[in-house]
């Protein structure tokens, strides 16, 4: 589908870029919108546990309708997912989107088990929030880096409220971690975590939240905005593993 001659659309793409882009993109709108729908279905027969059924892929064990659809979007997704490796593309499907894949060591270990932990609707911001960074950082935006630290912070949030340990006096991430690593609140974290992501939203994320004045603006580079969107995946998946 993907590698059709250019010839069937009359030249009117223009160029083979735009092209291939216009035709990924419309994959994905139709994968995303058969998810979309997919989950209202989930959703208004009380079904259940979709989210986890849908990124782990694995099969229903009822035959209703729904999970019949739900088997052959499963199926669909995995072969997607396939042709793209077979055919050397670096993209991947998860979550409603097609994102690049820079490694298939960081994409197993890293990317594949955070996108499983935050299908879940108790997650959306934090799915959201990691999106755009990615998307962000294909698109060489420098407040990628921001956007992966608002997913870590959505992230510290939900389990400081989940576990009533939110007493409406914080005033950022830093009080929140607080709540996390407090000793009363049963160590959630240690004390060494807990400075690692203090120092996480002090180093990297007040310089991007704040203007800069007369200073030079924060700057990096594609590796570093990559590294800093994993390190942030990495902790989000260890502090949902622990609920």
């Amino acid at each position: 589908l993907i590698c059709e001659n250019y010839d069937l659309w009359n030249n009117r793409h223009g160029i083979p870029d735009y092209f291939y882009k216009m035709r990924i993109g419309l994959i994905e709108l139709l994968f995303r919108g058969a998810e979309e729908y997919l989950r209202r279905e989930y959703k208004s027969n009380n079904l259940g546990m979709l989210a986890s059924i849908l990124l782990k892929r694995t099969k229903p064990k009822s035959k209703s309708a729904t999970e019949k659809a739900l088997e052959s979007f499963i199926e669909s997704v995995n072969e997607l997912n396939l042709r793209f490796r077979e055919a050397e593309l670096p993209f991947t499907y998860h979550n409603g989107y097609i994102q690049l894949v820079e490694d298939e060591f960081t994409q197993k270990e890293v990317e594949e088990p955070f996108w499983n932990l935050v299908s879940d609707t108790k997650w959306e911001n934090v799915d959201y929030e990691m999106k755009e960074a990615i998307d962000r950082r294909d698109a060489g935006k420098e407040d990628a880096i921001t956007y992966a630290l608002k997913a870590l912070e959505s992230t510290i949030k939900v389990i400081s409220d989940y576990n009533r340990w939110t007493t409406g006096h914080e005033k950022g991430p830093s009080n929140y971690i607080d709540n996390l690593v407090s000793e009363k609140n049963g160590r959630f974290i240690d004390v060494w975590e807990a400075e690692a992501m203090k120092h996480l939203f002090t180093t990297l994320r007040n310089p991007r939240s704040h203007g800069a004045g007369s200073a030079r603006r924060p700057e990096t580079h594609e590796q570093q905005r990559s590294f800093a969107i994993e390190s942030c995946m990495s902790w989000i998946k260890s502090l949902i593993k622990r609920k």
